[in-house]
């Protein structure tokens, strides 16, 4: 038998699957595999999303390339796809080996049994006993995208059953992790230079609810407090769980992003309802609000859903009036797409697609406008930003994000890569704006 050594990651979806993934190439390295110099490999690994039915064709267009080219390859499907249609792939589409989202950090152990036990192919247990560990202080000496930066993944699932949601189906109910240990390990992050965390949950909110361990926003202020670190975010806030009680928290941690991402859906409370939301119109203004007073210059984005079954065209004018009224920084919008397995599924999906499409273009030309005037807005003013990269337009200059995580271009060279300056905003050029160093 053939010893399979190299191996190559292909990661699609969400940040969740990017933060996995990481996890994933650890521990194929712990079990002696190397990672592939090219796509050429022994083994390939997909880790998959199923949140649209786009994203999940997308990735089955790539498995069965891949199939196609390398035959003798192994191929294993991670992720969200994996746990939801794990016979189909295998049946289907030539995989030889799924792993659900509860496994995949153990899927160096997991191809090793299988190079010896071709027949066990399927770890779908969403059973608590076989749920694999987030965290690991060997990935503070394991570079990221960014090497200052850290996603840190504080819990695992999600129990809200939004209707038109199929998380909570394929990643299993909300595993929040030990707060020490969370601390713990972004400290021996910070020992080994990142300088920027994100803190990461399908609903951050939530964390500690199924566990009794502290509540998110003493998470947050104990994270804030370690030294040595620039600037801290977190996502993803659930309108229903947001609270006073973090907006102080960062209002006391300058080291917190000034930076909410808030998912709104829709501005219809009849679609809210319909979308099982768990909060109204004035539930989510109140909070807008309480965001603005408390913690002032503070950028909230959004993700908006047009054309979910029964939406109105009245329906649709409130979701354009929300963005209008709140002046959103930036917004993700979507058409609904129908997940099988999901309540909404089972709802006739009696709005045509162009007339989906038509509702998102004017939405997008929206969003497009408010998000301008709220960057104009900054024009004349200071922020830190922390140094990404060089820019695509210059060598010049150089790309970063402000403590309210809009992208800023300055002048600057590799040397300012990671690192952190005080800058002065001066103009917008398109949707990006431009800055100064201050004195």
């Amino acid at each position: 038998m053939k010893t399979h050594k190299t191996f190559t990651i292909i990661t699609f979806g969400c940040q969740m699957n990017k933060s996995d993934s990481e996890l994933m190439e650890l521990s194929l390295l712990k079990s002696g595999f190397h990672k592939s110099d090219s796509y050429h490999s022994d083994i390939f690994i997909f880790n998959t999303c199923s949140v649209r039915k786009h994203a999940e064709d997308r990735a089955i267009a790539h498995i069965t390339e891949t199939r196609s080219k390398y035959k003798d390859a192994i191929i294993a499907v991670a992720g969200c796809m994996a746990q939801r249609i794990a016979h189909e792939l295998v049946t289907e589409f030539g995989v030889n080996l799924v792993v659900g989202p509860y496994q995949s950090p153990d899927i160096g152990n997991i191809i090793s049994h299988y190079l010896y036990n071709s027949a066990m192919n399927k770890y779908i247990s969403q059973n608590a006993d076989d749920f694999a560990s987030r965290l690991d202080n060997e990935l503070a000496h394991h570079s990221d995208e960014l090497p200052w930066h850290k996603w840190v993944t504080i819990s695992h699932g999600c129990e809200n059953y939004c209707a038109y949601c199929i998380v909570p189906y394929v990643r299993g109910k909300l595993i929040s992790f030990p707060s020490q240990q969370i601390i713990d390990y972004c400290t021996a992050l910070i020992d080994n230079g990142i300088r920027e965390i994100t803190l990461l949950g399908q609903n951050v909110n939530q964390y500690g609810q199924d566990s009794g361990d502290i509540p998110f926003y003493k998470l947050l202020d104990k994270v804030a407090s370690l030294c040595g670190l620039y600037k801290l975010n977190f996502i993803t806030s659930h309108p229903k769980d947001f609270n006073d009680n973090i907006l102080h928290v960062m209002n006391n941690n300058p080291v917190i992003a000034r930076s909410i991402h808030l998912p709104l859906q829709s501005g219809s409370d009849a679609v809210l309802q319909a979308m099982n939301r768990q909060y109204t119109m004035k539930q989510y203004f109140t909070t807008i609000d309480a965001i603005h007073t408390i913690v002032p210059h503070c950028s909230v984005s959004t993700d908006l859903i047009v054309g979910f079954p029964g939406e109105t065209d009245k329906d649709f004018e409130m979701t354009l009036n929300a963005v209008k009224t709140m002046q959103f920084d930036e917004a993700f919008t979507y058409k609904y797409s129908p997940r099988e397995g999901t309540s909404a599924y089972l709802l006739p999906d009696t709005i045509p697609d162009n007339e989906k499409q038509r509702r998102l273009d004017i939405l997008i030309t929206t969003v497009r406008e408010v998000s301008l005037k709220q960057l104009h807005n900054h024009i004349n003013s200071t922020t830190d930003m922390i140094v990404e990269r060089i820019s695509k337009k210059s060598e010049s200059e150089v790309m970063g994000k402000t403590i309210c995580n809009h992208p800023i271009i300055i002048k600057g060279t590799i040397d300012d890569i990671g690192k952190k300056y005080t800058v002065t905003i001066v103009s917008l050029k398109g949707s990006t704006l431009y800055g100064e160093r201050s004195a």
